[in-house]
């Protein structure tokens, strides 16, 4: 089937600002419910495993290496998915979507019996997951779970704005804040709901993806109804 170049970018585009906000969302669920790790912001992981470690807190750092662990296999399951399924066009995102959203599913079902470890361990493997197959606003790559790299590669942009009138460096610029406003707004989102009630935060999470399945899904019939036109 033809592919739609422009359609898949706005799609990729779409999928990265959704996916942006909802690691913030469950990294605010995750520091303040299971024990202060995060999903997606391995440097927090890093930092908190190292300050642990030397500081003789060996069974309190485990957590954080769980979750290192659980997204290191989330990034190359995700790799291994997006490789052996790119040649499907916009079914691929239907794919990626539903896998998701069965894990988010059986997390929130379940998340009242499971350990803090084997919550941040499959949490992290989502997070892997998702960083790894959405991860381009527009033209633009981000890393929609990691911040420091979207924060240096934005500086970096910027001076080539202001010094050298860049117009791409403008762009970047523009799609790079993009990226770390919405996932600002998506830990405060996060926090807003642990508040309120923290079983309710992956229960949200769940129900944004799949409203965003149901989106993609639309997508695709309106697609094939026009190629069957």
């Amino acid at each position: 089937m033809k592919k739609d170049p422009l359609q898949h970018e706005r799609i990729k585009t779409s999928l990265t600002i959704i996916a942006t906000f909802l690691m913030g969302f469950i990294d605010a669920y995750t520091f303040d419910e299971r024990n202060g790790t995060f999903a997606s912001a391995q440097t927090g992981n890093m930092i908190m495993l190292g300050a642990k470690l030397f500081s003789g807190e060996w069974q309190e750092s485990a957590s954080h290496l769980t979750v290192l662990a659980g997204f290191a296999l989330g990034v190359f399951g995700g790799e291994a998915i997006s490789s052996k399924y790119s040649f499907l066009g916009l079914q691929q995102y239907r794919l990626f979507l539903m896998t998701e959203a069965v894990l988010l599913l059986l997390l929130a079902c379940f998340q009242s019996i499971l350990t803090d470890s084997l919550m941040v361990l499959f949490l992290g493997i989502l997070a892997g997951y998702v960083l790894t197959l959405f991860r381009t606003i527009r033209t633009t790559g981000v890393n929609n779970g990691i911040m420091t790299g979207n924060t240096k590669n934005l500086m970096n942009n910027l001076y080539k704005v202001l010094f050298q009138k860049d117009q791409q460096a403008k762009e970047e610029c523009r799609n790079l804040l993009i990226g770390i406003l919405l996932f600002i707004l998506g830990v405060g989102a996060g926090t807003l709901v642990v508040k309120l009630d923290a079983r309710l935060n992956l229960w949200c999470a769940f129900s944004i993806v799949c409203l965003t399945a149901i989106w993609i899904e639309v997508k695709w019939i309106s697609k094939m109804k026009r190629l069957n036109g």
